[in-house]
């Protein structure tokens, strides 16, 4: 298992003894420095969207009346442990990491199967609304 040497408390410690201006100390979210990596991915215009929420109900019904229904059930519970009544692009790309770790947990072929598949819609969702921020739909 690999250990993160970036974690809240060291990086606390580090910001105590450090002269560098809070911008440069304080990390950011391994998820997101993930999907931001990946040159593929279709990236934020406004990176301060990637964390800005929107109501969840009506992202869910946006997605069905367009008919994105695998989009819109995603939406349902995707970041829901952490606002049940908001969805935002950050919620759904932690989402989709928790199921990469999920997946390497799996015991059978099957739930490894379920969690990849799950994991391919919350990208996609994830990109979805990348695509709808940039144009001022989200």
């Amino acid at each position: 298992m690999e250990m993160n040497i970036w974690s809240p408390v060291l990086t606390g410690m580090v910001g105590m003894t450090s002269a560098q201006p809070l911008k440069q100390r304080v990390p950011r979210d391994p998820a997101r420095k993930r999907w931001e990596a990946q040159s593929w991915r279709r990236q934020l215009r406004n990176p301060g969207e990637y964390e800005t929420p929107v109501a969840r109900g009506a992202l869910v019904q946006a997605l069905v009346a367009e008919g994105f229904t695998v989009d819109a059930e995603v939406a349902r519970f995707a970041g829901a442990a952490e606002d049940r009544a908001c969805i935002s692009i950050a919620q759904v790309v932690r989402f989709a990491d928790t199921l990469a770790l999920r997946m390497a947990l799996a015991r059978t072929d099957d739930q490894v199967l379920q969690l990849a598949h799950l994991r391919r819609n919350a990208e996609e969702l994830a990109e979805r609304m990348i695509e709808w921020a940039n144009v001022g739909r989200l």
